[in-house]
């Protein structure tokens, strides 16, 4: 085999076949990481006739494509053999025709002018029709809705959120709660964790990045009493016997995940039987006969795993029978077996898409500019009902991760996949634009996981450690710009995870997208301390900590020190960066005198937040840990059971958590409480 002829298509398909680590070594990807990338794209490499036959399947690609992604007033260039035409019909999305004369161009390309309109317009040409998706300059940003002016929000786990009659886990009352709370004192959003569909069957496969799709919605969300009248949601509590197991699960102070699952799932089922009773009943009808393929294959999906998973080897639909390995023939007839639990789980996606709703328009009703952000997770169980029914749109065999860096030199596989490029393209972008659509439809933002995946994703072979994986190249410029009209169509400003090692310049090409980079506080270093507050980016959010790291309180108190290995030296260090810390908070201005005791933190995170207030930053956005000054961390990377992960409940319901008055003063250095 030439290796010369298997590195040209691993370039051609987008491979880096060299990458540097945390030395700055230059390593190379090994010629049996590449065939299996390769593989995964569908472009075998295990031969020389494959070679020469996948390169040509890469020509193929580009000869067949029908979709073409351009800014508005940008020249649509397209390949195109035979005579040129004297004009091109098109019809907008509006459904307005048009004929476009071309411009003269290259050899071998038809070259047309732009589109002054945003949106996904057609093509009338000779070979069939060509989708261009128009989009604006850049994506719509907080400035943008809020008049120019900065603002403010809270960032919450949904399931840590207590509501009376929760089942022992936070859902979209928890959410609506809160969110109405913090719109009366000043804030504009509630960014939320990720509420993609699970596993309805396994309950004990519970984080929220770990989807089986994110298409669909974790029904453990969904609040009964956001869609049904007080009395029906008392009625169905009754009918299953429930009230003395709500209570207690809902006075417990951590989520037992197959107890909450159980109880909740009672309660759905007994709703579920009452329906024809309820005024909602016809609603639920349009939903259910209004459902989309996917939403089908979803609950045909619930229904199938429901019936394997209790079988540990069958858990994972790819031990299944080989003929329910997809929504086939045998899958169909299984549903007709099954239609009254298919119509089930449609239930469940009606109830939790209703909640979602509902949380939405009780933030916007209270004030808030953009509501609620959404958050979508950097990719999806292999295991999952995506995969299962859309295998051609996701790398089978491939895992998401990180090379070596400083915190982990062996670096990182996540286990999940995530959308083949080649997938992508054959579908016109179809998955990537309805997962945009899904996580939108009830939010007025979405924070983008990992954003960096729009653009490279370290993809590691299934089996093969992290060290063995290389960098796969996304067709970037089509996906920041259909970012960016999906934007425009759902008004919703967007805000891209960037943190950890990124591309020379890449914060500031994402400002150019109108995308809202992150700005951490105790990420915000250099060698001589921690940065000042105004030379943070006005297009970046200014955060006091995330959802991987321990709260101000909790790392002032040293709270997460307790796992490592050298406990006296990582005390040593954390005094010292407290002194870092604090000497910056006096030079902004935001604190004076003696730097407070370790036990003494409620000071430290009211100047935390006054220091990201005094930032240039277009955006605000607190843990809801720190607006509270606890010491909780959601989630500690690199755990499981050592530490309760995904678990954590705040003892305050959610309606009363921002009512302490340390609490309101604090919140208040960000803004005043909005006018009633």
């Amino acid at each position: 085999m030439s290796d010369e002829m298997l590195e040209n298509l691993a370039a051609r398909a987008g491979i880096a076949t060299s990458w540097r680590d945390q030395t700055g070594a230059d390593r190379r990807v090994s010629a049996d990481s590449l065939r299996a990338i390769l593989a995964a794209l569908g472009l075998p490499a295990g031969r020389d006739d494959e070679l020469r036959d996948s390169l040509r399947l890469l020509d193929a690609d580009t000869a067949r494509a029908r979709f073409v992604a351009v800014r508005v007033n940008q020249p649509i260039d397209l390949a195109f053999s035979g005579r040129l035409p004297n004009g091109i019909e098109a019809t907008l999305e509006d459904g307005t025709q048009c004929r476009i004369r071309p411009i003269e161009g290259a050899a071998g390309r038809l070259t047309l002018p732009g589109f002054a309109t945003p949106g996904y317009h057609s093509l009338h040409l000779r070979g069939g029709d060509c989708v261009v998706a128009v989009a604006p300059e850049r994506c719509v940003t907080f400035a943008d809705l809020n008049d120019g002016a900065p603002g403010w929000g809270l960032a919450a786990q949904v399931y840590s959120l207590r509501s009376a009659h929760d089942c022992g886990v936070g859902d979209f009352g928890g959410v609506a709660a809160l969110g109405s709370s913090a719109a009366r004192l000043g804030a504009d959003f509630l960014a939320i964790s990720p509420v993609h569909a699970l596993f309805g069957s396994t309950p004990d496969h519970y984080s929220p990045y770990s989807p089986s799709t994110r298409l669909f919605f974790n029904p453990l969300a969904a609040d009964p009493a956001l869609v049904f009248p007080e009395d029906f949601v008392r009625r169905a509590v009754a009918a299953a016997d429930l009230g003395e197991r709500i209570e207690t699960l809902s006075g417990a102070p951590l989520i037992d995940w197959p107890a909450a699952h159980a109880a909740k799932h009672a309660l759905f089922r007994a709703l579920f039987d009452l329906l024809p009773q309820a005024e909602q009943y016809g609603d639920f009808k349009r939903f259910r006969d209004d459902a989309s393929d996917l939403l089908k294959d979803f609950a045909l999906f619930e229904t199938l795993h429901g019936a394997h998973c209790a079988d540990p080897a069958r858990w994972d639909w790819r031990h299944w029978p080989k003929s329910l390995r997809r929504p086939g023939a045998a899958a169909r007839k299984f549903a007709g077996a099954h239609a009254a639990e298919l119509e089930f789980q449609i239930f469940l996606q009606w109830l939790v898409e209703r909640s979602y709703g509902a949380a939405q328009r009780a933030c916007r009703d209270a004030g808030m500019r953009a509501g609620l952000i959404a958050d979508l997770a950097i990719g999806i169980d292999p295991a999952g009902a995506h995969a299962w029914a859309r295998p051609d749109e996701v790398l089978q065999g491939l895992s998401i991760g990180a090379p070596p860096d400083y915190y982990s030199a062996e670096g990182q596989n996540w286990g999940l996949t995530g959308f083949s490029p080649r997938g992508l393209a054959a579908k016109s972008f179809s998955p990537f634009i309805d997962t945009l659509r899904a996580n939108l439809r009830h939010s007025g933002g979405l924070r983008i996981d990992h954003v960096m995946g729009l653009s490279r994703l370290w993809l590691i072979p299934e089996g093969a450690g992290a060290l063995d994986g290389a960098y796969v190249t996304y067709p970037a410029e089509t996906l920041f710009r259909l970012t960016a009209l999906e934007s425009w169509r759902h008004r919703a400003l967007i805000i891209g995870e960037d943190l950890g090692t990124l591309p020379m310049d890449f914060a500031d090409a994402l400002a150019a997208q109108g995308i809202a980079g992150m700005r951490v506080l105790r990420f915000e270093r250099d060698a001589q301390g921690f940065r000042s507050p105004w030379g943070w980016s006005p297009q970046a959010a200014a955060m006091t900590s995330t959802h991987d790291m321990i709260s101000t309180a909790g790392w002032w108190k040293g709270a997460d020190l307790e796992l490592e290995t050298d406990r006296q030296q990582a005390e040593d260090i954390r005094a010292w960066d407290r002194g870092l810390l604090w000497a910056a908070f006096q030079q902004a201005g935001v604190a004076s005198g003696e730097r407070p005791a370790p036990a003494d933190a409620a000071p430290v995170v009211d100047a935390a937040l006054d220091f990201i207030a005094r930032s240039p930053c277009a955006m605000k956005l607190v843990a809801l840990e720190d607006a509270i000054a606890s010491d909780v961390q959601p989630n500690v990377p690199g755990t499981t059971v050592e530490k309760p992960n995904w678990r954590h409940r705040f003892a305050t319901p959610a309606s009363a958590l921002l009512d302490d008055s340390a609490t309101r003063a604090r919140l208040g250095r960000l803004g005043p409480p909005r006018q009633a």
